[in-house]
């Protein structure tokens, strides 16, 4: 078990940082939330460059109780690895068994190395003839639809029917053993916030109208749990009302 500490999380808006939020509070950890907001451009703002060079949310410092020096985490994996791996002596993310925690460490890693990737490049390719000059939106329309097909497009399916066997072949809506772990909070991002909650999106990514949910019962039976956890359901509410309030304080400045 690792000192006792405080975290400070700092959360940008439409970031991959809710999950983070999320494993804090059902570990019980203490922790404060500091909230940033997207520009216009979709940047985040100065302040948060000011925490961390990179802009990027989410970042946790963690203040120890015994005056020790703070620690800076970036990169979801690793934050959520150093909270399961030092912050959870109850085994409630990470599992006991040595083999299940192997799978958690899996999907900490594939998450973030293989699926994200993909859903990045798919909403990269998906915005570049909106954004690309007059004349030329339809012949980027076409190579980015080639681009997608050929490649990202085929690989998130395969991810994504590899993702619905492995979840019918061991007859539970949890990815590691029969609760919710680690591997389904890192998880939460890129395939409910990112897919199943967010039918607008896929429906760009594709360039159709799919219904995961049919297509993918078993993940869509996960996605279902992850929505109607009490604490997702809480974390959320709570960011909806700290983002309303920082909207409301900026637009009086």
């Amino acid at each position: 078990m690792a000192k006792k500490a405080k975290f400070i999380l700092h959360w940008l808006n439409n970031s991959r940082a809710n999950r983070i939020l999320w494993a804090l509070e059902i570990l019980g950890l203490d922790y404060e939330v500091k909230v940033y907001l997207r520009d216009k451009s979709y940047r985040a703002p100065k302040t948060l460059y000011e925490v961390d060079g990179s802009g990027k949310s989410p970042i946790l410092e963690v203040i120890f109780e015994d005056g020790s020096k703070p620690l800076k985490l970036t990169e979801s994996g690793l934050i959520l690895q150093y909270l399961l791996w030092n912050y959870d002596p109850g085994h409630v993310l990470y599992p006991e068994n040595e083999d299940e925690q192997r799978q958690v460490n899996y999907y900490l890693h594939f998450s973030e190395g293989t699926l994200q990737p993909l859903l990045v490049s798919l909403l990269i390719n998906s915005l570049a003839p909106r954004m690309s000059p007059f004349g030329f939106k339809s012949i980027t329309r076409l190579i980015t639809k080639e681009i997608n097909n050929g490649y990202y497009l085929t690989e998130l399916k395969l991810c994504l029917k590899n993702l619905e066997n492995h979840l019918k072949e061991k007859e539970s809506c949890y990815f590691v053993g029969e609760s919710l772990t680690g591997a389904d909070v890192i998880l939460s991002f890129p395939l409910f916030e990112n897919l199943f909650d967010n039918e607008e999106r896929v429906q760009n990514m594709m360039g159709e109208k799919i219904n995961l949910y049919k297509q993918f019962p078993n993940l869509g039976a996960w996605a279902k749990a992850v929505r109607s956890n009490p604490l997702y359901i809480r974390i959320n509410e709570m960011m909806e009302e700290k983002t309303l309030q920082q909207e409301k304080a900026g637009s009086k400045v």
